[in-house]
């Protein structure tokens, strides 16, 4: 076999292995491409999954838009009817699984993390309004500023009971029909809130208040 030959065989086995060494790194990638993406769908239906249960287990609690405002009214009366009547205003934690999974939250897609945020946001601020009703200086106010900031704090109330709605709501129809199913979803709570006296009811329509439901459609 002449050099000529032998550099060429050389030549050739170089290729091929070098061919089959690229097919490797390219089937490879697509395999860790293909399993980053399947981990990243798991976790982000188990977010899903986890703030949904939380979200859904606090706006149960709350019952209703009438039954809080009649139980504000009730508050009022008692206030305004003894001016030593301090209303006993328990603590509350709602974001414990939330405020878990802060620093991963980039993993949720603009279309549920906005109503997600929104919700929580209006939990802190219950949350340290909280503080003020259970302070000793809240005591010593007036009858008036005391009922003005019990009136506040049933109004927070009202609004996360709308903004979890709202929440559970988008959740839901990215977890059964993904990003265009939440953005059809979106279109219609916003026809719905355009009704006239349409009222805090509109977003409570069609939340199911159950995180099996995502099991179901993940």
């Amino acid at each position: 076999m002449t050099w000529d030959a032998i550099l060429e065989s050389r030549l050739l086995q170089a290729v091929l292995a070098g061919g089959f060494l690229a097919f490797g790194w390219v089937f490879n990638g697509k395999q860790n491409r293909r399993e980053a993406s399947r981990l990243r769908a798991e976790k982000l239906r188990d977010f899903h999954r986890a703030i949904y249960a939380e979200i859904a287990s606090y706006v149960e609690n709350l019952g209703s838009s009438d039954a809080l405002e009649t139980y504000r009214d009730d508050i009022i009366s008692k206030m305004e009817a003894d001016e030593t009547y301090v209303p006993l205003i328990p603590r509350e934690r709602n974001d414990a699984i939330f405020t878990a999974l802060v620093p991963e939250i980039s993993i949720l897609p603009r279309v549920t993390i906005d109503p997600i945020v929104i919700y929580y946001t209006q939990i802190t601020a219950i949350e340290e309004l909280i503080a003020d009703l259970r302070g000793e200086r809240f005591r010593t106010l007036s009858v008036e500023r005391r009922v003005r900031m019990y009136q506040d704090y049933i109004g927070l109330k009202l609004q996360a009971f709308e903004d979890g709605h709202y929440a559970l709501r988008m959740i839901a129809a990215f977890s059964e029909s993904g990003r265009e199913g939440a953005l059809e979803e979106e279109a219609r709570i916003a026809k719905e809130l355009s009704i006239p006296d349409a009222g805090r009811s509109a977003l409570s329509q069609g939340s199911a208040l159950d995180a099996g439901s995502l099991d179901r459609t993940s």
